[in-house]
Protein backbone atom coordinates (compact mmCIF):
# COMPACT_ATOMS: atom_id res chain seq x y z
CA UNK A 1 0.00 0.00 0.00
CA UNK A 2 1.29 3.66 -0.89
CA UNK A 3 0.52 6.97 1.26
CA UNK A 4 1.10 9.96 -0.10
CA UNK A 5 1.24 13.27 2.00
CA UNK A 6 0.56 16.37 0.80
CA UNK A 7 2.74 19.17 2.72
CA UNK A 8 0.10 21.77 4.07
CA UNK A 9 2.44 24.47 3.26
CA UNK A 10 1.91 24.86 -0.31
CA UNK A 11 0.57 28.20 -2.33
CA UNK A 12 -3.25 28.53 -1.41
CA UNK A 13 -5.42 28.06 -3.88
CA UNK A 14 -5.02 30.12 -8.08
CA UNK A 15 -3.13 33.50 -7.80
CA UNK A 16 -5.76 36.11 -7.69
CA UNK A 17 -6.82 37.20 -10.67
CA UNK A 18 -6.83 41.10 -11.60
CA UNK A 19 -9.88 42.92 -13.20
CA UNK A 20 -9.26 44.54 -16.46
CA UNK A 21 -9.77 48.36 -15.81
CA UNK A 22 -13.18 49.69 -16.10
CA UNK A 23 -13.60 52.49 -18.27
CA UNK A 24 -15.20 55.48 -17.23
CA UNK A 25 -17.57 55.91 -19.62
CA UNK A 26 -19.06 53.56 -22.52
CA UNK A 27 -19.59 56.12 -25.32
CA UNK A 28 -18.08 55.37 -28.59
CA UNK A 29 -16.82 51.88 -27.17
CA UNK A 30 -17.51 48.57 -29.09
CA UNK A 31 -19.55 45.56 -27.27
CA UNK A 32 -18.75 41.97 -27.83
CA UNK A 33 -20.98 39.61 -26.77
CA UNK A 34 -19.76 35.79 -26.49
CA UNK A 35 -22.75 33.42 -26.47
CA UNK A 36 -22.06 30.43 -24.94
CA UNK A 37 -24.87 28.83 -26.78
CA UNK A 38 -27.54 28.02 -23.81
CA UNK A 39 -31.04 28.48 -24.82
CA UNK A 40 -32.13 32.40 -25.54
CA UNK A 41 -28.24 33.25 -24.45
CA UNK A 42 -27.95 35.16 -27.92
CA UNK A 43 -31.79 36.68 -27.63
CA UNK A 44 -31.08 38.32 -23.38
CA UNK A 45 -27.48 39.26 -24.49
CA UNK A 46 -27.69 40.73 -27.57
CA UNK A 47 -30.99 42.89 -25.93
CA UNK A 48 -28.73 43.73 -23.25
CA UNK A 49 -25.51 45.13 -25.48
CA UNK A 50 -28.47 47.33 -27.92
CA UNK A 51 -30.26 48.75 -24.61
CA UNK A 52 -26.61 49.33 -23.74
CA UNK A 53 -25.48 51.13 -26.76
CA UNK A 54 -28.59 52.84 -27.16
CA UNK A 55 -27.90 54.36 -23.70
CA UNK A 56 -24.60 55.18 -23.70
CA UNK A 57 -23.43 55.91 -27.66
CA UNK A 58 -21.29 52.47 -27.98
CA UNK A 59 -21.91 50.29 -30.27
CA UNK A 60 -22.52 46.55 -30.76
CA UNK A 61 -19.46 45.37 -32.83
CA UNK A 62 -19.69 41.60 -32.83
CA UNK A 63 -21.87 38.51 -31.73
CA UNK A 64 -20.58 35.47 -31.56
CA UNK A 65 -20.73 31.47 -30.25
CA UNK A 66 -17.74 31.01 -28.12
CA UNK A 67 -17.24 27.57 -30.38
CA UNK A 68 -14.52 27.37 -32.94
CA UNK A 69 -15.17 29.43 -36.13
CA UNK A 70 -17.98 30.43 -34.13
CA UNK A 71 -20.28 28.12 -35.74
CA UNK A 72 -21.47 26.27 -32.77
CA UNK A 73 -20.74 26.48 -28.81
CA UNK A 74 -20.30 23.91 -26.26
CA UNK A 75 -21.58 26.14 -22.83
CA UNK A 76 -18.84 23.56 -20.66
CA UNK A 77 -15.35 24.67 -22.63
CA UNK A 78 -13.70 27.54 -22.41
CA UNK A 79 -13.99 29.74 -25.53
CA UNK A 80 -12.00 28.83 -28.88
CA UNK A 81 -8.97 30.32 -29.20
CA UNK A 82 -9.97 32.10 -32.52
CA UNK A 83 -12.94 33.44 -30.71
CA UNK A 84 -10.72 34.93 -27.99
CA UNK A 85 -8.58 36.61 -30.37
CA UNK A 86 -11.52 37.98 -32.63
CA UNK A 87 -13.17 39.34 -29.75
CA UNK A 88 -9.88 41.07 -28.14
CA UNK A 89 -9.88 42.93 -31.84
CA UNK A 90 -13.27 43.90 -32.04
CA UNK A 91 -14.24 44.86 -28.72
CA UNK A 92 -13.21 47.03 -26.07
CA UNK A 93 -16.19 45.49 -24.01
CA UNK A 94 -17.29 42.03 -23.63
CA UNK A 95 -21.16 40.55 -22.41
CA UNK A 96 -20.45 36.44 -22.22
CA UNK A 97 -22.81 33.66 -20.29
CA UNK A 98 -25.56 32.40 -20.38
CA UNK A 99 -24.24 31.14 -16.71
CA UNK A 100 -28.01 29.46 -15.80
CA UNK A 101 -26.10 26.23 -15.06
CA UNK A 102 -23.34 24.06 -13.23
CA UNK A 103 -20.74 23.80 -15.85
CA UNK A 104 -22.07 27.12 -18.19
CA UNK A 105 -21.50 29.34 -14.51
CA UNK A 106 -18.35 27.57 -14.41
CA UNK A 107 -17.05 28.57 -17.79
CA UNK A 108 -19.00 31.59 -18.45
CA UNK A 109 -16.96 32.51 -15.24
CA UNK A 110 -13.18 31.56 -16.97
CA UNK A 111 -14.00 33.20 -19.93
CA UNK A 112 -14.54 36.33 -17.60
CA UNK A 113 -11.31 35.98 -16.31
CA UNK A 114 -9.71 34.98 -19.08
CA UNK A 115 -10.85 38.50 -21.35
CA UNK A 116 -10.14 40.54 -18.01
CA UNK A 117 -6.68 39.10 -18.76
CA UNK A 118 -6.55 40.58 -22.00
CA UNK A 119 -7.18 43.76 -20.81
CA UNK A 120 -11.33 43.32 -21.97
CA UNK A 121 -14.04 44.58 -19.05
CA UNK A 122 -16.31 41.53 -19.26
CA UNK A 123 -19.79 40.79 -17.94
CA UNK A 124 -21.04 37.12 -16.94
CA UNK A 125 -24.80 36.97 -17.23
CA UNK A 126 -25.97 34.83 -14.60
CA UNK A 127 -29.69 33.99 -13.12
CA UNK A 128 -30.72 34.29 -9.30
CA UNK A 129 -30.33 30.71 -9.13
CA UNK A 130 -27.04 30.65 -10.28
CA UNK A 131 -25.53 34.02 -8.57
CA UNK A 132 -24.45 32.17 -5.56
CA UNK A 133 -22.38 29.63 -7.89
CA UNK A 134 -21.48 31.85 -10.16
CA UNK A 135 -19.90 33.87 -6.54
CA UNK A 136 -18.48 31.00 -5.27
CA UNK A 137 -16.58 29.99 -8.61
CA UNK A 138 -15.60 33.49 -9.03
CA UNK A 139 -13.85 33.73 -5.40
CA UNK A 140 -12.46 29.76 -5.91
CA UNK A 141 -10.57 30.93 -9.18
CA UNK A 142 -8.82 33.85 -7.50
CA UNK A 143 -10.96 36.15 -9.36
CA UNK A 144 -14.59 37.57 -6.47
CA UNK A 145 -15.19 40.87 -7.97
CA UNK A 146 -15.76 39.32 -11.23
CA UNK A 147 -19.00 41.53 -12.68
CA UNK A 148 -21.80 39.56 -13.12
CA UNK A 149 -25.06 40.75 -13.93
CA UNK A 150 -28.11 38.61 -12.28
CA UNK A 151 -31.06 38.37 -14.50
CA UNK A 152 -34.15 36.31 -13.48
CA UNK A 153 -34.43 32.54 -13.88
CA UNK A 154 -34.23 30.83 -16.06
CA UNK A 155 -33.48 32.69 -19.40
CA UNK A 156 -33.89 29.28 -21.10
CA UNK A 157 -37.65 28.60 -22.21
CA UNK A 158 -38.46 32.58 -21.30
CA UNK A 159 -40.24 34.27 -24.61
CA UNK A 160 -38.24 37.21 -26.29
CA UNK A 161 -40.72 40.12 -25.13
CA UNK A 162 -39.70 39.36 -21.70
CA UNK A 163 -36.32 38.62 -22.22
CA UNK A 164 -36.25 42.23 -24.22
CA UNK A 165 -38.07 43.64 -21.01
CA UNK A 166 -35.47 41.87 -18.68
CA UNK A 167 -32.34 43.44 -20.61
CA UNK A 168 -33.83 47.13 -21.02
CA UNK A 169 -34.13 46.97 -17.19
CA UNK A 170 -30.86 45.73 -16.43
CA UNK A 171 -29.16 48.53 -18.42
CA UNK A 172 -28.29 50.92 -15.47
CA UNK A 173 -26.87 47.85 -13.50
CA UNK A 174 -25.18 46.66 -16.78
CA UNK A 175 -23.58 50.18 -17.03
CA UNK A 176 -22.35 50.23 -13.55
CA UNK A 177 -21.01 46.81 -13.44
CA UNK A 178 -18.62 48.10 -17.04
CA UNK A 179 -17.36 51.83 -15.69
CA UNK A 180 -16.88 50.19 -11.84
CA UNK A 181 -19.62 52.41 -10.50
CA UNK A 182 -20.54 49.09 -8.25
CA UNK A 183 -18.73 45.87 -7.81
CA UNK A 184 -21.36 44.36 -6.40
CA UNK A 185 -23.35 42.45 -8.84
CA UNK A 186 -26.56 44.02 -10.61
CA UNK A 187 -30.14 42.18 -10.62
CA UNK A 188 -33.02 43.40 -12.08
Amino acid sequence: MTVEIYLPDSAPGPEPAVRAPSPAALSGLRIAVLDNGKPNADLVMTALAEALATRTGATVSLVTKKGPQGLSANAAIPVAEDRLALVCDEADVVITGAADCGSCTAYSVVDAITLERHGKPTVVTTTTNFRPVAETLSRSFGAPDTRLLVMPHPIGGTDADTLGRWAESSTDALISLFTGSTTVAGQV
